[in-house]
C-alpha cells in the first residue's frame, strides 16, 4: 500500500503513515520496546465498526467527500493525481452519512491459471442536508489504524477518485458510493476434488 512509507533516516525501524490532510504519524515496527507515542501498529486497517470513531468525517471511517483535488506530480512527461493530502477546509461537512457496509467475497475463476482475487466491497450513502448544492471533486475511502499506546484512531486514505467535472449533490439528494477493492489471493490449479 502506497501510504506505508518507511522511515529510512534512523537506526530504529519505524513507519510513517499520512492521514487525509497530510499529517504524519510514526509507528514502531520491530523493536525491543516501543519508542514512539503511538507504539506498535496493532492490526490491519479497520473499515467498519472501528473503536473510538464517530459517524461523520473527519472523525469516522468510510467515504469522505472533498470540494478539491489531491496533489499532482509529473513523471515521464505525464501529470497525475497522487494522494499526499487535501487541505482540511476542502472536506465537505454537514452532510448525513449512513452506516458504512463492507463485505468480502472472492472472484470466480473459469480455468486453471486464473488468478483468484479477494474482493472487498464497501458501500455508504451520503445525503446533502445543507440548503445549497455541493460540488464533489474527490471521493476518498478512509480506514483507521491503531497504535499499541493509543486508543485513538489514525485515519488513512485507502483509495481515491477524482471527478472532472465535479459531481453536484443537490439539497435533499442521496448519493450511494460503492468501492470494490481486489487483492490477488491465489492461482487456480484445477477443479476442487
Amino acid at each position: 500500500m502506497n501510504y506505508l512509507q518507511p522511515y529510512l533516516g534512523g537506526t530504529i525501524p519505524t513507519i510513517i503513515m499520512t492521514d487525509p490532510f497530510g499529517n504524519r504519524y510514526v509507528f514502531d515496527l520491530v523493536t525491543p520496546s516501543p519508542i514512539t507515542s503511538l507504539g506498535y501498529l496493532t492490526a490491519g486497517i479497520c473499515l467498519t465498526g472501528c473503536p473510538n470513531t464517530g459517524s461523520t468525517p473527519p472523525d469516522s471511517t468510510g467515504i469522505w467527500l472533498f470540494n478539491g483535488v489531491p496533489s499532482t506530480d509529473n513523471i515521464n512527461d505525464w501529470t497525475f493525481y497522487w494522494y499526499d493530502s487535501i487541505s482540511s477546509p476542502k472536506l465537505i461537512t454537514g452532510l448525513s452519512y449512513s452506516s458504512p457496509n463492507a463485505y468480502i467475497d472472492f472472484s470466480t475463476p473459469s480455468s486453471p491459471g486464473d488468478i483468484v482475487y479477494n474482493l472487498v466491497y464497501f458501500t455508504q450513502s451520503i445525503t446533502n442536508t445543507l440548503s445549497s448544492p455541493v460540488s464533489v471533486y474527490t471521493i476518498v475511502l478512509v480506514g483507521a489504524v491503531y497504535g499499541s499506546r493509543s486508543t485513538s484512531p489514525v485515519y488513512l486514505p485507502i483509495t481515491f477518485y477524482v471527478f472532472s467535472p465535479p459531481i453536484v449533490l443537490s439539497p435533499g439528494v442521496t448519493m450511494t458510493v460503492t468501492v470494490t477493492l481486489g487483492y490477488p489471493y491465489g492461482i487456480v490449479v484445477g477443479p476442487a476434488q
